[in-house]
């Protein structure tokens, strides 16, 4: 049964900094870069595991409910729910939360839905640290700025926030509040005397009581609150979401080639394997599993005997901030026992089916991709689609991963 992962959207503000672009449709609706810029939003988290979405409207929520009710095409190709939950009246951003009170899950996401801040998100849902015990109401992730003359700073003292100040009134740099929470449902007992702004006075107070977490993180943001910005993500969003990616055979590379492998109770982790897909998680990969499953063509096993391990893979790795992005397998072979997949395909390992089909789904950057796996054909594979391979032997992933992110990064 698939874990559910709820990420609440606020999309209810008016916007009144653009004008006239927002006289008809709210903020966070408008079109970048050919959608709706709150799809960007819930395209990434999807990414993450995130199959839930709760926006909260309020400004224009008609056409929220015209873009995304049940008939949305959208949300067909989403491969998630998306419920539309609309405050009566211009509540506050807690407001707006407490409105959806009977919808949430005891943990969840609140994000703004005006801006992006592109980093490893289940970091910030299964950070564990010795300042962040189980004393909490709310995860803040935190973004480092050179100017913070727009949203006010944030002090952090032992991985708990201490306080909120103002903007400064020159240039200064220091941490900003990125609008991504991860919250316990809790956090609505603080919520009265409404219309409430969890920023201005549920924060402040949760801070001064040492119940508020903050992580820092690098990576790309975007605020389209002002037409500057708006004009800016118009003209980079996509170029600047757009990751490489890390290709990683499975068997013999991230757990012990026993023979088969398709069961949970046969599966075991290489030494650092976990701690390198998050490596690469945090350095901004695209992380695909790539194998060969001659198996099934065997009659061993089924295809769905690899897609619950693969399931089960992706419980232990969020369990540990961590996350694969796309699986492929292949389950032919010349000699298999199964007539239908007794033949020689284009997918199999050391042709490039597999990989094909992850480029063109994802359009990850090529220049910086690459592909680890155990054995010549996954070198063969990826020259084949023109990045670069390189064999590992068993338990070295992780030094592997570390020096192609280090490298990418420089």
């Amino acid at each position: 049964m698939e874990i559910v992962m709820q990420a609440a959207i606020l999309i209810g503000g008016r916007g009144t900094r653009l004008g006239d672009a927002v006289a008809e449709t709210p903020k966070p609706l408008l079109e970048v870069q050919g959608r709706p810029f709150v799809e960007h939003i819930m395209l990434n988290l999807r990414r993450f595991g995130f199959n839930e979405f709760l926006l909260l409207a309020g400004y224009r929520a008609d056409v929220v409910r015209d873009c995304y009710g049940p008939d949305s095409a959208f949300v067909a190709t989403l491969g998630a729910s998306v419920k539309v939950i609309v405050e009566p009246e211009p509540l506050g951003t807690a407001g707006a939360l407490s409105v959806a009170a009977d919808d949430l899950q005891e943990t969840f996401l609140l994000i703004n839905g005006d801006s992006i801040f592109d980093f490893n998100y289940l970091d910030l849902v299964a950070c564990s640290q010795p300042s962040d015990d189980d004393n909490w109401l709310g995860r803040v992730a935190l973004l480092p700025v050179e100017n913070a003359d727009r949203y006010g700073f944030v002090d952090l003292r032992d991985g708990k926030i201490s306080a909120f100040r103002e903007k400064p009134s020159s240039p200064q740099s220091g941490l900003i509040n990125s609008g991504v929470y991860w919250l316990k449902s809790q956090i609505l007992d603080r919520i009265d005397n409404l219309p409430c702004s969890l920023e201005q006075a549920v924060f402040p107070a949760l801070a001064e009581e040492g119940l508020l977490v903050g992580r820092p993180y690098q990576g790309y943001f975007i605020d389209i609150g002002i037409p500057e910005d708006l004009q800016r993500a118009r003209l980079e969003l996509c170029e600047r979401l757009q990751k490489p990616a890390a290709f990683l055979d499975r068997d013999g590379t991230l757990n012990h080639d026993d023979g088969y492998t398709h069961k949970v109770e046969g599966f075991r982790w290489m030494d650092g394997a976990i701690e390198a897909i998050k490596l690469l998680n945090d350095s901004g990969f695209l992380v695909f599993i790539v194998t060969n499953q001659a198996g099934i063509a065997r009659g061993f096993y089924g295809p769905e005997d690899v897609e619950a391990l693969h399931g089960w893979m992706q419980e232990q790795l969020h369990a540990h901030g961590a996350h694969f992005d796309d699986v492929r397998y292949c389950p032919h072979h010349p000699d298999g026992s199964v007539p239908e997949l007794a033949v020689q395909c284009d997918c199999r390992k050391p042709a490039t089916g597999m990989l094909t089909s992850l480029i063109e789904r994802w359009q990850p950057d090529l220049t910086h991709s690459f592909m680890l796996g155990d054995a010549d054909k996954d070198v063969e594979a990826a020259i084949g689609v023109g990045i670069e391979g390189a064999k590992v032997a068993p338990g070295d992933l992780l030094d592997r991963a570390t020096e192609r992110a280090k490298r990418f990064e420089g």
